[in-house]
C-alpha cells in the first residue's frame, strides 16, 4: 500500500494515457461507447481517490463525481429529449471536477518542500487534467452556441454522438494546450476563438512555472542536502 501511494501519480498518468487511447476509439460501433464511458468513470473515480486527500476537498469532489456519473448513466436509459440537459449537468459537474484536480496537484507542487519522481509525474497529470477541464468547458460552449467549431470532413461523423462529440472537444483542447493546433478542428465563432488562444497561454504559463517551481524545490532539497552533509 505504501508503495502504491509513493507512485500514486505514475498510477494516475497511466489510466490518463489510456482512458485518451480508449476515447479514440469510442465511435467503434461494438462496445466502442459502452468501454469508453466505463473506462472514464473508472478513471475519474482515480482521480477523485488519488488527488484529493483533504476532508473538504474529497466532499466537493465526491458532489462532482456522483453527479457526473448519475447524469452520464442516465443517457441510457432515458428518452433523448433528455440528452442535452445530461449533457449539461454532466460536463460542468466533470469540468468543476478536473478542473479542481489540476488546482490541487499544483498546489500540493508549490507546497512540497523537495521533489520525488512521482511529483513530476503529478506535474504531467496535472497537465493533461488541465485539458480534459478546457474540453469541458468547450463541450459547453458547443451546447450553447452549436457549430463554434469547424470541422474537417473527417472528423464531422464524430459529432453525430455524444463520445464522438467528447472526443474532438479532446483533441481541440490538446492541440490548443500544446499550441501544436490542427486545421482540421477550427474555432470559427466566440467566445470559443479566444477561449482557444488563452488555453494555449495558459499551457505555456503552466510548463514555465510548474518547471521553475520544480527546479527551485530540486536546489533547495540539493542545498539542504549539502549543509546537512
Amino acid at each position: 500500500m505504501h508503495s502504491l501511494k509513493r507512485h500514486k501519480h505514475a498510477i494516475l498518468l497511466t489510466a490518463l494515457v489510456w482512458v485518451a487511447l480508449v476515447q479514440s476509439f469510442s465511435h467503434w460501433k461494438v462496445l466502442g461507447q459502452v468501454l469508453s464511458d466505463l473506462t472514464i468513470h473508472i478513471v475519474m473515480l482515480l482521480v477523485f481517490l488519488i488527488v484529493f486527500d483533504r476532508r473538504v476537498n474529497r466532499l466537493v469532489a465526491c458532489v462532482a463525481l456522483a453527479t457526473a456519473v448519475v447524469a452520464y448513466s442516465a443517457h441510457y436509459v432515458l428518452p433523448d429529449a433528455a440528452e442535452l440537459p445530461l449533457r449539461l449537468i454532466t460536463h460542468s459537474a466533470l469540468l468543476l471536477l478536473v478542473g479542481f484536480a489540476t488546482f490541487v496537484i499544483l498546489r500540493n507542487i508549490f507546497e512540497q518542500p523537495f521533489v520525488r519522481v512521482d511529483d513530476v509525474l503529478g506535474a504531467m497529470c496535472g497537465y493533461l487534467l488541465a485539458a480534459a477541464a478546457w474540453s469541458h468547458l468547450f463541450m459547453l460552449i458547443e451546447i450553447f452556441l452549436p457549430k463554434s467549431f469547424s470541422v474537417g470532413p473527417g472528423f464531422g461523423a464524430d459529432l453525430d454522438t455524444w463520445n464522438g462529440r467528447a472526443t474532438v472537444m479532446s483533441y481541440v483542447s490538446l492541440g490548443s494546450l500544446t499550441s501544436i493546433g490542427s486545421g482540421a478542428v477550427v474555432p470559427v465563432r466566440p467566445p470559443v476563438t479566444i477561449l482557444t488562444t488563452l488555453e494555449a497561454v495558459f499551457g505555456q504559463f503552466y510548463i514555465a512555472v510548474v518547471v521553475a517551481e520544480l527546479v527551485s524545490a530540486r536546489l533547495a532539497s540539493r542545498r539542504n542536502g549539502s549543509l546537512q552533509a
